[in-house]
């Protein structure tokens, strides 16, 4: 591997864990007055985080994306106010949904009178309360926004035990709550979502959406020991680590030779595989409004003009 694509972290041979990326750890830190110039929360420094919040307020899942600022919505709550109404918001969330989160499962759900999603995070119970509620009211507040009038759920199923403060969902979850379910379901009258959205724009949307499939079809490209190979490049990147070969075999229980073998095999390199997954986290980086210096640390380079000519590669690649 060339100099300009040598970490400047240096790599520490231990398992990759699951990261929860985007400005919610931020934002969490701003809620707390709390300095720190971290990107990316592992599992269990994420927790501690909504736990420090909860101390101060137990209702922080439901309130604190009113602390989030426009410039931390994620690109699938700015895409709802293009979207014809609240209905397609829903299905462009479930559809882009692995964009945002490894953590999460978003599936549509549907009876005959209402629609609405089942929300599964995979974490422990005390953080899949704080996202659930988290997820729920972010839902709730960018449909409304985007409606230009209130839209409350028809009912609400929370698979958690009822909390002190469950009165404090009333305002923006409705009355219709159902505690202790067996899972996380939030429902909409049908006619409610099908209302227009006063600022839809088919021609943004179409715009926004088709890089997103641009992205989720990159994202899905990768079969075999390609797939695995980039998942653990994937999390590494976004964890600040640049992954090896070598590491990489070693987390995939085989041996380097075996490795770059199986990936000849499905006419790809260990680099090659790299600069995809490079590629594809760089839209994802940008999105999330970090500048072209932080996207460029994020993804191993040591300066920022190799970075930029690794772009021009990539472009050049996908010709």
């Amino acid at each position: 591997m060339r100099a300009e694509d040598k970490n400047s972290i240096e790599s520490a041979k231990v398992p990759i864990q699951l990261y929860h990326h985007g400005p919610l750890g931020r934002v969490l830190q701003r809620f707390l007055q709390e300095r720190g110039e971290r990107q990316d929360f592992d599992l269990v420094a994420l927790e501690q985080l909504w736990q420090r919040a909860a101390a101060h307020d137990p209702a922080i899942g439901l309130h604190l994306f009113s602390l989030f600022s426009r410039q931390d919505w994620h690109v699938l709550a700015c895409l709802g106010f293009y979207a014809r109404n609240a209905a397609q918001s829903i299905a462009s969330w479930v559809r882009y949904q692995r964009l945002a989160s490894s953590l999460d499962a978003i599936t549509q759900i549907e009876s005959e009178e209402l629609l609405g999603v089942a929300i599964r995070v995979h974490a422990s119970a005390g953080l899949e309360r704080y996202l659930t509620e988290h997820y729920m009211s972010m839902a709730v507040t960018q449909m409304s926004a985007a409606a230009e009038q209130p839209l409350l759920p028809a009912r609400v199923c929370l698979r958690h035990a009822q909390p002190d403060y469950w009165q404090a969902y009333q305002p923006l979850l409705g009355e219709q709550l159902v505690f202790a379910a067996a899972r996380n379901e939030l429902w909409f009258r049908r006619a409610d979502l099908l209302r227009p959205n006063p600022g839809a724009n088919d021609g943004m949307y179409e715009l926004a959406t088709s890089e997103l499939d641009r992205r989720l079809a990159q994202q899905r490209r990768f079969g075999g020991a390609a797939g695995q190979v980039a998942e653990q490049l994937r999390q590494g990147l976004l964890a600040g680590h640049l992954p090896s070969l070598e590491e990489v075999a070693g987390q995939l229980h085989l041996s380097p030779r075996t490795l770059r073998r199986r990936l000849q095999d499905q006419q790809l390199s260990f680099r090659r595989l790299l600069d995809l997954v490079r590629a594809e986290l760089d839209q994802y980086l940008g999105l999330q409004g970090l500048t072209r210096a932080q996207v460029g640390e994020r993804l191993g380079y040591g300066d920022t003009a190799a970075y930029l000519h690794a772009r021009k590669r990539w472009a050049a690649a996908e010709r």
